[in-house]
C-alpha cells in the first residue's frame, strides 16, 4: 500500500502537493488513523492536527501550513 499526505488549498481546493509516506510504515501508520480493518487502496480521509503531526514523525519533516487542508490517500 502507498500512502500519501496531501495538501489542498483551502481557497480554490485543488492539490498543492503531496508526500509519500515511507514503506514499511504501515502499521504505524495504522495506529495514528485508528483503523481497525485493513484498508482497501481507495480511502482518503481528512487529518487532524493531531494525527499529521503525527504522520510529519514519520515523514521526518514538517509539512504543516494554515493554508492548506490534508488529506491521507491510500493506492494500491
Amino acid at each position: 500500500m502507498i500512502y500519501l499526505i496531501e495538501a489542498f488549498d483551502k481557497e480554490s481546493g485543488f492539490l498543492a502537493f503531496e508526500e509519500e509516506l515511507p514503506s514499511g510504515s504501515d502499521q504505524a501508520i495504522k495506529t495514528i488513523m485508528g483503523w481497525m480493518v485493513e484498508q482497501q487502496g481507495w480511502e482518503g480521509y481528512d487529518l487532524s492536527h493531531e494525527q499529521l503531526g503525527a504522520l510529519e514523525k514519520l515523514l521526518g519533516k514538517e509539512i504543516y501550513n494554515p493554508t492548506y487542508k490534508f488529506q491521507l490517500s491510500c493506492n494500491v
